[in-house]
């Protein structure tokens, strides 16, 4: 793909996806550090505080499919609007039981927080829906990388912009700020000068389905295999923070030291994105998931092998570099996979395969901490991700995921009608 092709595609998605998503990403990043605060704030008792991070990823779970239904019956620009719409009610809600302080407020943050899961499986689904649906699949990769880094862009912001509030103002101050941040996003889908020319790329690629597409069904074997290396790299990922964190600990570190070596990592990855997404529409989808899980894995397996801080700091780097290169490769695999009809109902049926990651890897990881140590969950999460890098090259012969030469061939031919 061209410099220019690239450009295309970043100016195609920039204001009616990217902009509204970094700006989601920042209402949810603020919030996410103060939700236990909020809910102490308000009475609840620790235990019911962290169960409250519980119950909404099991909600996100249970609603998944339910709203991907949704977004096929109203239509992907239509959720998306919804949700952020939605977003900003939700918000105000727990403003409203913040600012209060009455008997019921407890039980009214407690229901706002709960309700905005559906809300944010929602707007993910849609967002992922509706790029699948304009960009060619020569230049989903950095479309899907694109969409990805918005939101960690955001999430790194959000909280660095709460924590400025804080000086100043209570804690319903983070809380309107995000509702602000979330009206801001569902105002830009309302600029339909700003939306035009995504509008009519997605109108022209609906009006090129061929019927053989249109009646084209899903290659569910093909699903599943891709799903094991998809759930091994969930499982890498959010057992990072845990495992980083332990390590640091067990090393002696500071928690501003952890925190700082996390805020690096982060950087590293968000500098990773732009090569990974050339990667995968460069190279093709599977030799970017593998080079992806093999590199984190690595960085997993340093730690305990290199048992002091600047091992710590070098394991953390090239952990970041991997999952950098691999930022949006989930979604874009699962739009590879999608169909033309039912695209969102498939893509939340998709995204229960890092919801099984997110919600195994910890519980794998505690289980490991009671009957083994430390070294031995941390590889074993690395040694899960080599696994999953070798099950994807194993199986790529019948997941049969866009490759170079299909890609370049999309390319040609794009290049050919213009």
């Amino acid at each position: 793909m061209s410099r220019h092709e690239g450009v295309w595609v970043y100016r195609l998605i920039f204001w009616p996806v990217l902009a509204p998503s970094f700006l989601l990403g920042v209402a949810v990043g603020a919030m996410a550090p103060v939700l236990v605060l909020a809910a102490l704030e308000l009475g609840a008792s620790q235990a019911l505080a962290a169960a409250i991070v519980a119950i909404i990823g099991a909600t996100a779970l249970a609603v998944t499919v339910p709203v991907g239904l949704f977004i096929d019956r109203v239509g992907d620009r239509t959720a998306m609007t919804l949700a952020t719409g939605a977003a900003v009610v939700t918000i105000t809600v727990a403003i409203v039981a913040l600012a209060s302080r009455q008997p019921w407020s407890l039980a009214l943050f407690i229901g706002s927080v709960v309700l905005r899961a559906p809300v944010m499986t929602a707007w993910n689904l849609a967002r992922q829906a509706v790029v699948a649906e304009t960009v060619p699949a020569h230049q989903r990769g950095q479309a899907m990388t694109a969409l990805g880094g918005t939101m960690r862009a955001g999430n790194l912001v959000g909280p660095l912009c709460g924590a400025a509030l804080l000086l100043l103002w209570p804690l319903w101050s983070v809380f309107a700020f995000s509702a602000l941040c979330a009206l801001a996003a569902t105002g830009l889908l309302f600029v339909k000068r700003l939306n035009r020319a995504f509008d009519a790329e997605t109108a022209r690629n609906r009006a090129a389905r061929t019927p053989d597409e249109l009646a084209q069904g899903v290659r569910w074997r093909a699903v599943g295999l891709a799903g094991v290396a998809i759930v091994t790299l969930a499982t890498a990922r959010v057992g990072q923070p845990i495992i980083v964190a332990l390590w640091g600990v067990h090393l002696g570190w500071t928690a501003a030291q952890i925190s700082l070596l996390v805020a690096v990592g982060a950087a590293v990855e968000l500098v990773m994105m732009m090569p990974g997404g050339y990667l995968k529409d460069a190279l093709g989808r599977t030799p970017t998931l593998v080079l992806c899980l093999a590199v984190y894995g690595t960085g997993f397996l340093m730690a305990p092998l290199w048992p002091t801080s600047a091992g710590l700091v070098v394991a953390m780097g090239v952990m970041s570099v991997g999952n950098g290169l691999g930022a949006g490769i989930n979604m874009t695999i699962g739009a590879d996979l999608s169909p033309v009809r039912g695209r969102a109902r498939f893509l939340s049926i998709w995204a229960m395969f890092t919801q099984a990651g997110q919600l195994g890897g910890p519980l794998a990881i505690s289980a490991l901490l009671l009957t083994a140590s430390l070294p031995v969950a941390i590889s074993v999460v690395g040694g899960a991700a080599l696994t999953g890098a070798a099950w994807a090259l194993a199986v790529a012969p019948v997941t049969r995921l866009p490759g170079r030469a299909s890609l370049r061939r999309g390319a040609d031919q794009q290049a050919g009608s213009v």
